[in-house]
């Protein structure tokens, strides 16, 4: 039988995990967009796409990280800020990407991305977000799409 892990003790974990990378430059894999007609669209992002982790106030924190999708896995996201164009979001409202899910069963999901290192940090330390219609960049007018 497969021990059952406390909600509080995953949301706590949710919450560390959250706190890690608020504020912070990722290189994210997957982005969660919407295009014209604001349907969901995954854009996959090979190289990943350089974005800042968007904090967020309590209330936020409540629906979004510590965000159950039944009663036995939290799967939180992170709103976010493209830094840097990519084509992989031409055309397309980049909003968020996933934090590290985690179950009841202990399993943990990988986040789509990875936190950048210190150098990566600093270099966009000041950068402010793209708008929706930079984040595609000049030429992308084929994107890769999942």
């Amino acid at each position: 039988m497969t021990a059952v892990v406390d909600k509080k003790e995953i949301e706590r974990q949710a919450m560390v995990d959250y706190l890690q990378v608020a504020g912070k430059v990722v290189l994210a894999s997957t982005i969660e967009c919407y295009d014209e007609g604001d349907n969901s669209v995954t854009a996959v992002c090979d190289p990943p796409a350089v974005v800042r982790i968007s904090p967020y106030g309590s209330r936020q924190i409540f629906e979004d990280v510590l965000r159950w999708t039944d009663g036995m896995h939290l799967d939180p996201y992170y709103d976010i800020e493209v830094l840097e164009p990519h084509p992989a979001l031409a055309g397309l409202r980049p909003s968020w990407t996933f934090g590290p899910g985690r179950g009841r069963d202990g399993t943990v999901d990988a986040p789509s991305f990875a936190l950048g290192d210190d150098a990566c940090q600093e270099r966009y330390r000041d950068a402010t977000g793209l708008s929706d219609a930079e984040a595609g960049g000049p030429s992308a007018s084929a994107a890769p799409r999942s």
